[in-house]
């Protein structure tokens, strides 16, 4: 709230009698269910059973209310999700000596009410995933908090409600959210919880094994409704090994753990933890190890490639080894998958060099290799840092389209040829016939104007008039462009 609104608030609230204040609450508080929700929580003398049964009604309502014929639209999920958001800040500021077992009992109410309309909202604002992770960061910090304080009978008993979750349908096909219920609720485990969540976890191996394929109706090919069911049962192996994993290790069963990682390590889940692991342990080879055989690996997306980069980067600024630690700078930056450059990567490949190296030895065959191997786009990235405008431009002038990007870097040396690439490539080009194409040309030539012949952008504009004049809305946006360049 903010401060002349709550000072406003504070002068009315000292002129008014308890009577008053009475009568506008108990009025208001009819009709307003999260006010009625929250007197009943902070003044009703209800058990904690009670008062989740009464927020179980309370977020059923709220749901009930902003659906239509059982899909919530875009403004509803929001406000759906604000309610649910306002659960779990209030849960969120719970003190350690404060109610924790109702409070974590609440976020994970949250999440199981979050669960139960994912598939049947209009989640394009992306509130249900803000929601959904708000939520298991509080569940996180709540249970590092509890496990401080709260009885082994009291941690139990939070478990016991976590599974309760956990075995709940409708997680099945969001197995993520599934296991990060266990994995938040984590510091509160012990030897005999831990037996609770493995059964959970095979039991849900059983139902997936023998459950029907669901994509069995809507696709006529069993092969592939077969290999979907062999994905998901090696989906719930992976999250089955890695969550054992991190129980063993929570509890300081490292030996068990070290077992159960090493007979699952193909599970790239199963190698973070690993390599957390030894990394807490300062076992720095064995670290290093897991994540080289991690970026050799063929089971790997490209989230994953980076982490055993960012693995090994830790790695090595731990041990202080600078001669792998620019090896792994230089093979991020050679990636052959699209969009993982990082020009950063070359800076901190540069630095390392500088400071534990002979960068004047090294630069000449970096750039070479860098020629060859990476893409203009990317190459010319590196050229531009460096001010190596030479063979930028021979770049450019082969690439004409990387113009827009570093004519301004070229202008002042090269001004013909890159006003003449610079027409060519971005102006002299199919114009469309859209207002929005014809601002965007528009922008297009003033961006050419800000460093380049502001005469020769003058001139592109009446050109288009010229070429156009039966094209009014072309002509708008060139005159717009023409006033604008001064």
């Amino acid at each position: 709230m903010a401060a002349p609104k709550a000072t406003n608030i504070n002068q009315w609230l000292d002129k008014a009698t308890k009577q008053e204040l009475r009568e506008i609450v108990l009025k208001q508080a009819q009709t307003d269910d999260a006010l009625y929700y929250e007197l009943q929580n902070r003044f009703g003398d209800l058990s904690d059973k009670e008062k989740l049964s009464e927020l179980r009604a309370y977020i059923r309502n709220i749901i009930g209310d902003n659906n239509d014929r059982g899909f919530i639209d875009y403004h509803n999920c929001i406000t759906v999700c604000d309610v649910l958001d306002d659960i779990t800040h209030k849960a969120a500021k719970t003190a350690p000596t404060e109610n924790l077992s109702f409070a974590i009992q609440e976020v994970l109410m949250v999440i199981r009410s979050t669960i139960g309309f994912l598939e049947r909202a209009d989640d394009s604002s992306g509130c249900t995933t803000e929601t959904m992770d708000f939520a298991f960061a509080t569940l996180e910090k709540l249970s590092k908090t509890a496990a401080t304080v709260l009885s082994d009978q009291q941690k139990t008993a939070l478990i016991k409600s976590a599974v309760q979750v956990f075995n709940l349908k409708i997680f099945d096909d969001w197995d993520n959210f599934r296991y990060a219920i266990f994995e938040k609720t984590m510091p509160l485990i012990s030897t005999n919880s831990l037996k609770l969540m493995e059964r959970a976890a095979a039991k849900i191996s059983d139902r997936y094994a023998h459950a029907a394929p669901k994509d069995s109706d809507f696709f006529d090919d069993v092969d592939f409704t077969d290999n979907y069911k062999d994905f998901q049962l090696n989906e719930i192996k992976a999250y089955n090994a890695n969550l054992k994993s991190m129980c063993l290790i929570t509890i300081g069963d490292f030996a068990a753990a070290k077992k159960v990682m090493a007979e699952n390590i193909t599970f790239n889940s199963v190698r973070k933890t690993a390599i957390d692991f030894y990394l807490s342990q300062k076992d720095f080879r064995t670290a290093e190890k897991l994540a080289v055989n991690g970026a050799l690996s063929k089971n790997n997306n490209l989230d994953d490639q980076a982490t055993w980069f960012d693995y090994l980067e830790k790695i090595y600024l731990q041990t202080k080894d600078y001669h792998k630690l620019a090896g792994v700078y230089k093979s991020r930056l050679l990636q052959p998958t699209w969009g993982s450059f990082n020009l950063d990567d070359y800076k901190k490949l540069k630095g390392v060099i500088q400071m534990h190296g002979d960068w004047q030895q090294a630069y000449p065959a970096l750039l070479t290799e860098f020629s060859q191997k990476l893409t203009p786009t990317d190459y010319a990235s590196i050229l531009s840092f460096e001010k190596e405008t030479t063979k930028l431009m021979a770049v450019v002038g082969k690439v004409p389209s990387l113009v827009s990007e570093h004519g301004k870097t070229l202008f002042k040396q090269f001004p013909d040829k890159v006003t003449t690439l610079y027409y060519k490539a971005l102006v002299d080009q199919d114009i469309g016939n859209t207002r929005k194409r014809y601002r965007e040309l528009g922008r297009t030539i003033r961006h050419y104007a800000d460093y380049g012949d502001k005469g020769m952008a003058r001139y592109w504009c009446q050109q288009l008039i010229k070429q156009y004049p039966r094209r009014s809305a072309l002509i708008d946006e060139m005159q717009k462009a023409y006033d604008v360049i001064d």
